[in-house]
């Protein structure tokens, strides 16, 4: 293999390329960072813009690493692209690029992206409502102070169930176990029940979910996007759903239907929701008011992911390793399957 151009528009790795130009002596790194979106650089905080560096840089380009947002027409102006590795987990916000049907291999970081703070985020989820602080928060926003409204609940012996135990479905039934509760989910791959599998004391076939819905004290949606899974939060889903039992999305908003939630909270179907993502979001259209107004939701901006103070380490060390395996001629790690979407 003669010298690989890589380019790399993903600021979430830093501004020190040398975890992918030590790898190889053929290597070659192109730092496009400055063609992220909100990317800043310089004193002034000016975002850079420089399309005939870029347009050069994409025009040599074998290898491309991007975050997210995604440029448009990456595909277009790189000719010599053979694969393209998204610093993401999920891979939705690629399917609407033309690098989503070009003829060149993606892979995504799905198992590295945050995992762990993304499973704390579930944890707490599950105990902001199992200890009353939703209530407390309630009371006190209608000035209240009385012990009357708590139903309080321990996370130990309660039911965690995880819709999709991927990388981050893994890592919210590893720490869920360690708190004491029993663990159910749903795996794609999955095509007969398996007791104590992927950190789950059982996983089921995806088909399944209505029964992981009823046995469940919260819900976590952590599958990703694809056609079979938009929507698939349904008024169904929340009808198998027990009437004190919590719903916690991690995924994307696009996988619950909206309208099926707002009218189970509001008729007290469930107990309420805790969403980090709501739909339209990764569109940049505003949460719908519900969202923000009913007291039984909880909705972040997509921030579950945070605090990780070394969060590029682990999609450093992915990329790094799917690097050698490529100048190897050796199979990729988290290769995208379009047909299912991730």
């Amino acid at each position: 293999m003669d010298e690989v151009n890589v380019a790399v528009i993903a600021p979430i790795l830093g501004r020190d390329l040398s975890f992918a130009s030590d790898i190889d002596s053929r290597v070659r790194v192109l730092d496009a960072n400055f063609a992220a979106t909100g990317h800043r650089v310089g004193a002034g905080g000016q975002a850079a813009h420089d399309p005939v560096l870029l347009a050069d840089i994409l025009a040599r380009a074998e290898v491309l690493v991007v975050g997210y947002p995604v440029p448009e027409g990456l595909a277009a102006r790189s000719p010599r692209l053979v694969w393209v590795h998204h610093t993401q987990a999920g891979v939705s916000n690629l399917a609407g690029t033309d690098l989503w049907g070009a003829d060149v291999t993606l892979t995504s970081s799905r198992g590295a992206m945050a995992a762990t703070a993304i499973a704390e985020y579930v944890l707490a989820a599950a105990a902001h409502f199992a200890r009353g602080l939703h209530e407390a928060a309630r009371q006190k926003a209608a000035g209240q102070f009385t012990r009357e409204g708590y139903q309080m609940l321990t996370l130990r012996g309660a039911t965690m169930g995880v819709i999709g135990l991927g990388g981050i479905g893994q890592e919210v039934a590893r720490l869920s176990r360690a708190a004491g509760m029993r663990v159910i989910g749903t795996r794609r791959s999955v095509t007969a029940p398996l007791p104590d599998a992927d950190g789950a004391d059982l996983v089921l076939p995806a088909g399944q979910i209505l029964r992981v819905a009823a046995e469940s004290d919260f819900l976590a949606i952590c599958s990703q996007l694809t056609a079979e899974t938009r929507g698939f939060i349904s008024a169904q889903v929340f009808a198998a759903m027990k009437p004190n039992a919590v719903l916690i999305n991690v995924a994307r908003g696009e996988e619950v239907d909206e309208d099926a939630l707002v009218a189970a909270v509001t008729a007290g179907r469930i107990r309420g929701a805790v969403l980090d993502v709501y739909d339209g979001e990764l569109a940049g259209r505003p949460p719908r008011p519900e969202l923000t107004g009913l007291p039984q939701i909880l909705l972040t901006p997509h921030i579950s992911g945070g605090g990780e103070t070394r969060v590029a380490e682990p999609l450093r060390r992915l990329f790094a390793d799917n690097l050698r395996r490529y100048l190897d001629g050796q199979p990729l790690r988290n290769v995208v399957d379009r047909a299912r979407g991730y």
